[in-house]
């Protein structure tokens, strides 16, 4: 289990981004010392998916709510262990991950959702696309049945990547593990771009900007592009959560509260001025050609929650994707204690949206 120092030898930021942002508000509001600190752990170091956060350090949103995070990256596929070395306070991931953690006795809930869309697409490389004659607006049993035989990068077993191909193989009656060869990559969007490159695999599911440059700069094409056109069935989920042991939700509560009014202040900025969004992201996603930036933008720029309390009905729906998921697998289904009471804990989100 790595430490804390581990996790910061991997930090890609630090609050001090919204710092700058401080400098208009009254001193009070900004001063470091009565800051409380929250580590928190993703998968990627750059992604839409975690782009709320981002946006909230980056903006001064964390600094108006006086919480000071420290944000940092695994490059793993799945990462809720971290809140078991009391190094990471918060985990960013989709809830699969801690719903199968549940099982295993690990004490975590989750206490805000930030994506409202499953926005880990699927492509192809386009000579693929062309022999196998489908394309993003093929019928879904159709593209499903075009992945036989295809060596896919995912980034390993549990991880939403990986779930979602188990789970379109089920939508036909086929069967992930013999029908699709799923190949596991570690190193996040870098490697999965250099795995298409070297001839490693043949097609992929990650978030953007991985897909983006993926078509801008390896031939590829969307199979399914899961925001703007997913299976009809997954139109909105609980996709991207923010998880924390229990005892970190019992002596960090305040923190906790001032975290999430920070993420809630960055969606409501996202929803209510996305030209200011767009803006920081076209700095932020740097890389991007201005023509692959704009259709980033526009199939990315629209999938957070307007407000970040856990829903109950969509946690439902996530306990049925995954209990098919597992069937894939070979796996048990998920035991019926796992509800929303004994998963999620919206008290935290109540507390912080009060007077928003």
């Amino acid at each position: 289990m790595a430490n804390k120092a581990d996790f910061s030898r991997r930090s890609i930021m630090v609050a001090a981004g919204g710092i700058v942002a401080a400098s208009f508000l009254p001193k009070n509001v900004y001063a470091q010392a009565s800051m409380p600190e929250l580590t928190t752990l993703r998968s990627t170091s750059k992604s839409w998916l975690w782009a709320a956060e981002d946006y909230a350090t980056a903006a001064g949103f964390f600094t108006e709510a006086r919480v000071r995070v420290n944000s940092n990256a695994s490059n793993r596929g799945t990462n809720v262990a971290a809140l078991q070395g009391g190094g990471v306070d918060i985990v960013l991931g989709d809830p699969g991950e801690v719903l199968r953690a549940r099982t295993q006795n690990l004490q975590i809930r989750t206490f805000i959702a930030t994506v409202n869309r499953y926005a880990s697409h699927v492509l192809l490389k386009k000579d693929i696309l062309a022999k196998r004659g489908v394309d993003e607006k093929s019928p879904q049993d159709k593209k499903v049945e075009a992945l036989k035989g295809l060596k896919l990068g995912t980034t390993g077993p549990g991880a939403a990547p990986d779930a979602l191909f188990r789970y379109l193989a089920s939508t036909v009656g086929l069967d992930a593990n013999k029908d699709f060869q799923l190949v596991p990559i570690q190193g996040g969007g870098p490697a999965i771009l250099a795995a298409l490159q070297q001839g490693v695999i043949e097609g992929f599911c990650l978030s953007s900007p991985t897909a983006d440059m993926a078509v801008q700069k390896q031939d590829c094409g969307y199979l399914f592009q899961m925001a703007l056109n997913p299976p009809a069935e997954m139109k909105e989920v609980q996709y991207i959560v923010a998880s924390a042991g229990e005892a970190t939700i019992a002596g960090k509560r305040d923190a906790l509260e001032r975290y999430t009014r920070g993420i809630a202040l960055a969606l409501r900025s996202i929803r209510n001025e996305p030209e200011k969004f767009k803006a920081w992201a076209k700095d932020w996603f740097e890389g991007l050609e201005p023509e692959t930036f704009n259709l980033a933008f526009a199939n990315n720029g629209a999938i957070y929650f307007e407000d970040p309390t856990p829903k109950r009905a969509l946690l439902e729906k996530n306990i049925a994707f995954i209990n098919i998921v597992n069937q894939q697998m070979g796996a048990p289904a998920l035991p019926t204690t796992l509800t929303f009471e004994t998963v999620s804990d919206p008290s935290i989100a109540d507390a912080a949206m009060k007077g928003l």
